[in-house]
């Protein structure tokens, strides 16, 4: 079966890489998109993100990172240029919708590269205020303004919302370039979901068609996130034809890879 996580980070930490790349090889993973959030998150650059796509292709696709209100729309042209097929965006200086950053979006949208949105509450591992982070930015309904001025842009909003699930969902359900996520850590916000029952909230015929499978965790977690979404596919008797989509199939087409 084929599997492409759509959500990882290259942390900053001797060796991460290659033990990154054994943990896909022991798992099956085929392929990860790959983005690096700074120091802010203790993690890589655009340029380390950049190397390891460079050197593993056939691997890694790499996303780049773009703060808005710090990062300009240049630098998604920079990494289109530079060989990133997406883009992943966190901690916006300001609400994700505000107008000033269309023109993110429309670089992003030009070059047919799909978005990653951060949404939900963020952790950064340490506090910094003077950085302006607020988890209201990243509302998932902040994504909406955003899908209807760029209806062809292919939008991904990460963790379905942590807290805001009800929303998130509602939103893939009704904007067709929205698709969701269901990354986060083990102890995190899906053990409570998956307590209430995911199905709560994706609870529409065909709903898993809009979830795309990603891990977001450190390598030595990832095994527990897909073995959790494979109980998950069971408990919730996702056929087959589904399983294919989220573990793949949907990344695959929205970049638009060979099979």
């Amino acid at each position: 079966m084929r599997i492409i996580d759509a959500h990882l980070h290259l942390f900053d930490e001797p060796g991460y890489l290659d033990t990154l790349l054994g943990t896909m090889d022991r798992l099956g993973i085929e392929k990860v998109c790959l983005s690096g959030l700074g120091k802010l998150f203790g993690m890589a650059d655009n340029q380390a993100v950049r190397k390891a796509f460079t050197d593993h292709p056939d691997r890694i696709i790499g996303q780049v990172y773009v703060r808005p209100g710090v990062d300009g729309g240049q630098t998604i042209d920079q990494g289109f240029e530079q060989g990133f097929r997406m883009v992943k965006v966190h901690v916006p200086k300001k609400a994700y919708d505000e107008e000033e950053y269309d023109e993110l979006w429309r670089r992003a949208d030009q070059h047919n590269m799909p978005i990653l949105f951060h949404t939900g509450i963020v952790n950064t591992g340490q506090e910094l205020p003077d950085e302006g982070i607020s988890s209201w930015f990243m509302h998932p309904m902040r994504l909406e303004r955003i899908s209807r001025k760029f209806p062809r842009l292919k939008m991904i909003a990460a963790h379905l919302g942590v807290s805001w699930n009800i929303d998130a969902a509602e939103l893939a359900r009704m904007r067709p370039n929205i698709f969701v996520d269901l990354t986060g850590a083990p102890q995190g916000w899906r053990r409570r979901a998956d307590a209430v029952g995911m199905d709560q909230y994706l609870w529409w015929p065909d709903a898993f068609n809009k979830v795309i499978f990603g891990t977001d965790v450190h390598y030595r977690d990832m095994e527990q996130i897909l073995r959790e979404d494979m109980q998950r596919f069971d408990r919730l008797n996702i056929d087959a034809p589904t399983r294919l989509r989220v573990l793949a199939g949907n990344i695959a087409e929205l970049l638009n890879l060979e099979s």
